[in-house]
């Protein structure tokens, strides 16, 4: 029996099974690095989102000392279901040019195109673009009566929905308790 060779051959093949499964575990090494990548990317839009639409909760109601923070105004309590927006708009998109919205606030301002929404920044630096939102503030309406200890004719509670979007939509709402906005 003749076996010159055979353990060359047998080595060739065991080399080519070995080559088939490194490149198996480099495309799959590859594809796991981009499903992370993703991840991260939605992470990172998930949370500007979210804390777009904290932080436009949180000047509902709230003009600051003297008025110097942006603040939402609801000048008829008894119109519901109204997009509210800050008592100054300097900017459309004040916040840099990731998100370029074409037009002129409030003009071309639609709320079911979150597209048209006003644009801001987490941080309010206008020297990146890398924490801009869209946001969306909507007066839903009185909720309930005054709290005890409360003057009920000055007491308000009104309900809110805050909408933030940067390529993931954040959807949240709730009740701001103050002082009733005089008519």
């Amino acid at each position: 029996m003749n076996e010159e060779g055979s353990i060359l051959l047998t080595a060739l093949v065991l080399m080519l099974i070995l080559s088939v499964f490194g490149i198996f575990a480099l495309n799959t090494s590859d594809y796991e690095i981009d499903i992370a990548g993703n991840q991260q990317r939605f992470e990172e839009n998930f949370n500007t989102s979210e804390g777009g639409a904290s932080k436009e909760g949180a000047g509902i109601g709230y003009a600051g000392v003297n008025g110097q923070y942006q603040w939402y105004e609801i000048s008829d309590p008894t119109n519901f279901n109204v997009s509210l927006f800050p008592s100054t708009f300097a900017d459309y998109d004040p916040s840099g040019d990731d998100m370029p919205i074409p037009g002129v606030f409030p003009n071309d301002f639609s709320a079911d195109d979150p597209n048209t929404w006003p644009r801001e920044n987490l941080l309010s630096d206008v020297n990146d673009d890398i924490l801009d939102y869209g946001y969306l503030v909507t007066y839903l309406g009185e909720e309930g009566s005054a709290p005890k200890g409360t003057n009920a004719a000055g007491f308000a509670a009104y309900k809110f929905r805050i909408n933030g979007q940067r390529v993931v939509s954040v959807e949240m709402g709730g009740v701001k308790l103050g002082i009733k906005n005089p008519l």
